[in-house]
């Protein structure tokens, strides 16, 4: 770090990131946007060539990548949020890549030694210093152990910490003057978002939780034929460092040109994906092709374990019926299935959502078996259940994303399987022994006494409320949107009334005052102007009340700092 940085304040140095992100958003078509925000208003120029040129999806994606590897992050989890953005944003998000430079091998062997107290020599018998990979967060090299174990470590950027915390604050300020301005922002939770976001970065530059992901998945995999999981050397990993063992083969793309072999391994992904979702609880989040190796065995190899998805039990009895209720076109049962699954902002017409749902699958079933994809209707209901106030579980999210990139790969190198056939077949079968009683490791046995002991206790509660009914025991309260808005007019009106009777009499009390004489003629005036001036707070009060509806208007601590940061860039900027 140069020393002019080092003596930088962080408010300076917060200010001047700023103002870059301020100027590329502007160089991407986005002004407008940003004129409407306190602080950032006065960093925008617009240009309407940027935005005639491209798409506002591409055009976010491009301003993303240009931000660095903190935004580019950002970009690629929102890629996994089918549930907040529309689909162009989703696929121009996706395709978003962090490949950077590699830092140096000299940089790579300190942190290495800081790991591990001792230089990379006593644990290699031979280190390759040119990188496998290098990304935002971190670079891949080869080596092998002195043990001859082949193995590939990750080593994390220098000073990445530093630079993606700096960020993330100020993506919090920018979210909170979103959610000032755009009404949208607001009602997909910028700020919560970010603050998500936040907490999943910090959790992707720890290495010891992939660590975890990496041995949980090698778990549920353990025995399983035609998959394979790298093993960890936990000695070795730790918070900056990760080493597992290097599993050789090709991406599952270049098997375009052995279609017979593509096709065997096809069905067997399908076939393994369902079962990590629905069986074990925890599937890969990013099965993109440079995320499957097919070993020289065909084996299915998995990598790359920063992104993983967890799905309860209840969860996937609820999505296992969701799939079936997908392949019967069982619409009401998708609605009521959707709803259950997700959290629902006030009060949800199931009529015109099913009428929705409907139409949406009239789009797709409309089509040939062959031209439906499973994870494009999922991605279409996700975004639908949005639209009508139903914020889907993030699992949801990243399923939906894995399910499109699974898609991706079974159309490019196996067209004519149809893997909604097969997943719809297993999907019944699943539920079939989960609801069976005789399969305790389902839970049928579990779910049977449940409902025995429903219908045991049903008469006694029964008979308990009747009997609270009978006793004037049981209050029934009513909860009406419009009734609320009706007590809130209410109010409004009873304070305006009493604020104009109080301004009459406050009026009269100063004119009868100043037509009053004697030796108090001076004190009365004074005294008729604070009644004058007393009425003309109150009036002011309840004119204030009456506008605003009854809520004080939030204050914003941005805009009452915008003039002085303002300043002090003016005063940075002479010469």
């Amino acid at each position: 770090m140069s020393e002019d940085r080092s003596r930088a304040s962080p408010s300076t140095s917060a200010l001047g990131r700023l103002s870059e992100i301020a100027g590329v958003m502007s160089r991407h078509g986005f002004a407008p946007t940003m004129q409407t925000m306190p602080i950032v208003r006065s960093f925008a120029k617009d240009d309407d060539v940027a935005r005639r040129a491209r798409p506002v999806a591409e055009r976010f994606a491009a301003m993303l990548e240009d931000l660095g590897p903190t935004f580019v992050k950002l970009g690629q989890i929102l890629s996994t949020r089918a549930d907040l953005l529309p689909p162009d944003f989703i696929a121009a998000l996706s395709r978003l890549q962090d490949q950077v430079p590699p830092f140096s091998v000299a940089e790579v062997r300190r942190t290495l030694a800081e790991a591990w107290g001792v230089p990379v020599s006593d644990h290699f018998s031979s280190f390759d210093e040119a990188p496998l990979a290098s990304a935002s967060m971190a670079q891949v090299h080869a080596g092998i152990l002195k043990d001859g174990s082949d193995v590939v470590v990750k080593v994390q950027r220098p000073d990445i910490g530093e630079q993606v915390k700096k960020d993330s604050e100020i993506l919090v300020v920018i979210a909170q003057l979103l959610e000032r301005v755009i009404e949208e922002a607001s009602t997909y939770r910028a700020v919560d978002l970010v603050s998500e976001f936040k907490d999943a970065l910090a959790q992707e530059l720890d290495f010891r939780r992939e660590a975890k992901n990496l041995e949980a998945f090698a778990e549920k995999n353990a025995g399983r034929t035609g998959i394979r999981v790298p093993r960890f050397h936990q000695a070795l990993s730790g918070r900056t460092v990760l080493v597992m063992e290097r599993i050789h083969g090709v991406r599952i793309s270049d098997l375009a040109p052995e279609p017979q072999r593509a096709a065997k391994v096809i069905e067997r992904l399908v076939e393994v994906a369902f079962e990590h979702v629905f069986v074990d609880g925890l599937f890969h989040g990013d099965p993109h092709p440079g995320n499957l190796l097919i070993d020289v065995d065909d084996n299915i190899a998995f990598i790359d374990f920063g992104l993983v998805g967890r799905v309860q039990r209840e969860m996937q009895d609820k999505m296992l019926m969701l799939l079936l209720a997908l392949s019967l076109r069982d619409v009401d049962t998708l609605a009521r299935l959707v709803i259950r699954l997700g959290d629902v902002d006030g009060r949800i017409g199931i009529a015109p959502f099913r009428a929705a749902i409907g139409k949406l699958l009239d789009r797709y079933f409309g089509l040939a078996v062959g031209d439906v994809s499973t994870a494009a209707v999922l991605t279409d209901l996700i975004d639908l259940s949005t639209r009508f106030g139903v914020r889907l579980p993030r699992e949801m999210a990243i399923l939906s994303k894995a399910s499109v990139s699974i898609d991706g790969i079974v159309r490019a190198l196996h067209p004519r399987f149809d893997p909604s056939k097969a997943v719809a077949k297993r999907a019944e079968e699943l539920l079939r022994n989960r609801l069976d009683p005789r399969s305790l490791e389902g839970g049928g046995l579990r779910t049977a006494l449940q409902l025995a002991l429903v219908v045991q206790e049903l008469p006694v509660q029964l008979g308990q409320v009747l009997l609270d009914f009978e006793r004037g025991q049981v209050q029934v309260a009513v909860k009406s949107e419009a009734l609320e808005q009706l007590n809130s007019t209410l109010r409004g009106v009873g304070m305006t009334v009493f604020g104009g009777i109080l301004c009459g009499s406050l009026v009269l009390a100063g004119f009868l005052t100043l037509d009053a004489s004697g030796l108090l003629q001076a004190r009365s005036g004074l005294l008729a102007l604070a009644a004058f001036a007393t009425a003309g707070g109150v009036f002011g009060v309840a004119f204030g009340w009456y506008v605003t509806g009854g809520r004080l208007p939030k204050i914003t601590i941005a805009r009452l700092l915008g003039n002085r940061l303002r300043r002090l860039r003016d005063q940075r900027d002479k010469p």
